[in-house]
């Protein structure tokens, strides 16, 4: 009777393989706790108009987010850590990543007519590392290059969320093969480019109310607010969204494939292989060899 095999995240491997994987429980739940949260207090026009912050209680506040974000994203760096079997191979190619964010940010990224180049690496981290790594490259990308690069504004901790969930999305493909995952990411990091737009507009819209079918205004039911936002981005940003996805796209095409091959074959993606039993027969053992061979030669 042959042997079972069992999904391994991102290949078919037999039980055997599966000893350490670079997103595990503790990483996810830490990521989830983070997006609900950081989701909550970034959508507060749409779900609770009549209590929404104004721009005073935004500025005020803004410190303590960004101090709680970055307290939450040690704790994600921390959970990725163990979920890797305590190897720190994830987080070195994190870090590589961000480094290259904000490399991308500082010198190719001129911010102007929406040419940005910053979500490519975040989006491909989701789709070659999993989720909570690509949420940790963006969300920590932008903390970091925006340090580096100008003056941190009160709208800091809600751009680092936005980035983050860029590179979450890439984990929506973290299941296909390296070309599919990279042709389908061109379409996807359009479709986040727009998706982020929306998201980074709910930052200043909510926070000026005014009385034109577009503008924010306390007391509208949700629906009415979602579709007062989707009007409003559609009449100031929508152009510079769809160009930022563009760009993004472009680089994706460019470099996407290469970039997951490289992060997918780091030691805690492939798995680490356990001695064999004793008691194995010897024509057991000659499966397992023929089935690593044809992993590689197909992954």
């Amino acid at each position: 009777m042959s042997e079972p095999i069992v999904p391994s995240g991102r290949r078919w491997h037999r039980p055997w393989h599966r000893v350490g994987s670079p997103s595990g429980w503790r990483s996810r739940a830490v990521t989830a706790v983070i997006v609900g949260t950081g989701l909550a207090w970034l959508g507060w026009p749409i779900w609770d108009s009549v209590s929404n912050p104004g721009l005073a209680e935004l500025v005020a506040r803004a410190p303590w987010l960004a101090a709680a974000l970055v307290v939450g994203l040690v704790t994600l760096a921390v959970a990725l850590w163990r979920d890797a079997g305590c190897r720190t191979t994830t987080l070195g190619a994190v870090a590589v990543l961000v480094l290259g964010t904000c490399v991308v940010r500082a010198v190719l990224s001129p911010g102007e007519g929406g040419v940005e180049f910053v979500h490519a690496l975040p989006l491909l981290a989701g789709i070659a590392l999993g989720g909570p790594a690509g949420f940790l490259t963006g969300a920590t990308a932008a903390l970091v290059s925006t340090v580096l690069v100008g003056v941190p504004a009160e709208t800091l901790p809600m751009q680092a969320l936005v980035w983050g969930l860029v590179g979450l999305s890439g984990s929506a493909l973290s299941w296909l093969r390296p070309t599919t995952a990279w042709l389908c990411a061109v379409p996807l990091a359009v479709v986040a480019g727009v998706g982020s737009g929306v998201l980074l507009n709910l930052m200043g819209w909510g926070s000026e109310p005014g009385v034109s079918p577009t503008h924010f205004h306390p007391g509208l039911p949700p629906l009415e607010a979602a579709r007062r936002l989707w009007a409003y981005t559609r009449e100031t940003s929508l152009a510079l969204d769809a160009t930022r996805g563009v760009t993004t796209a472009l680089v994706v095409l460019a470099v996407g494939r290469p970039v997951i091959v490289a992060l997918r074959a780091l030691p805690t993606l492939r798995g680490v292989t356990t001695p064999a039993p004793a008691d194995l027969a010897p024509h057991a053992l000659a499966r397992r060899e023929d089935r690593d061979r044809l992993d590689r030669l197909w992954n």
